[in-house]
């Protein structure tokens, strides 16, 4: 599993409460922000409480979707159980990819999260 050791992320992990599961394969879902808007992404870390969003670099709007709210369709089954999406908002934007904060977290503990994140 690829590891993630730039000093942003590093000093992103500090201020997460939860642990972020870097993904080897890419694995595309939607980005619906404030219920009107679909944009496709690809998950590029998992935690229990968010994820890393990236997008294409022709999406423009990404300057314009801090702190807004965000629904992430399309999870992997086995990460969201009991859920067909998780609502979240975005904690922060750089140039091609956002962090979403879920609302609540993941009905999964670290181990069960780091399994299945190896298994896609």
């Amino acid at each position: 599993m690829a590891t993630d050791s730039s000093a942003d992320t590093g000093q992103r992990q500090e201020r997460r409460a939860h642990l972020r599961v870097p993904l080897d394969v890419p694995v595309l879902v939607t980005a619906r922000l404030d219920d009107e808007h679909n944009m496709i992404a690809m998950l590029v870390d998992c935690g229990r409480g968010g994820v890393q969003l990236a997008f294409s670099p022709a999406t423009r709007a990404l300057p314009d979707i801090l702190g807004r709210r965000i629904a992430v369709l399309g999870l992997p089954p086995a990460l969201q159980p009991m859920q067909r999406h998780f609502t979240g908002m975005i904690t922060w934007v750089s140039h091609e990819r956002c962090g979403v904060r879920f609302e609540k977290p993941l009905p999964l503990n670290e181990d069960e999260l780091v399994r299945i994140t190896r298994s896609l």
